[in-house]
């Protein structure tokens, strides 16, 4: 009985121990700098299908970023955790929640696109207690994005996804 119990211990220290040595080290790493799509900073939406200039119930804008966490990487993988501010602007608003499509894009120094990554963001916009009218917000959310470890990568470009019919009416 002895013996079954020393194998299994045994068995059971050498199968564990061999999952800890395949683990991989986590180790810090350079953020990419951040830059902003110009034609592609701001988004805006309808609640009709047909999207025009007298139809839109909100604009939003990316703002600002920052890094909260540091950028890390193991052998294979690469996380850049980034914090984005956007501010909502609503217009003729019915629903306070809204998505909003981002996207992430990797650069290596020569801007030469290695990785983009889609995101659907979703917020909810704050109101007015008095009026019980939707008011400008600004919210900060966390996207990590999650890419192979590749040295190359020097520049993160942000914007939201935006079709050519966004685009013209932003313009």
């Amino acid at each position: 009985m002895k013996n079954i119990l020393v194998f299994l211990l045994f068995f059971l220290c050498i199968g564990c121990s061999s999952s800890i040595l395949d683990k991989k080290s986590i180790e810090t790493a350079d953020c990419p700098r951040v830059l902003y799509s110009s034609e592609h900073k701001e988004y805006i939406d309808s609640k009709d299908k047909l999207l025009n200039v007298d139809n839109l119930t909100f604009k939003a804008t990316i703002n600002n970023h920052g890094y909260s966490k540091s950028c890390s990487k193991t052998s294979d993988t690469y996380l850049i955790p980034l914090d984005i501010l956007f501010v909502i602007k609503p217009l003729d608003m019915n629903n306070s929640e809204i998505s909003l499509p981002v996207y992430a894009a990797l650069l290596d120094s020569n801007k030469k696109l290695i990785d983009i990554q889609y995101f659907f963001i979703n917020v909810e916009i704050n109101m007015d207690s008095n009026s019980k009218e939707y008011i400008e917000t600004e919210i900060s959310r966390l996207i990590n994005i999650l890419t192979i470890n590749d040295d190359s990568i020097y520049y993160l470009v942000l914007g939201f996804m935006i079709d050519n019919n966004r685009l013209e009416i932003l313009n």
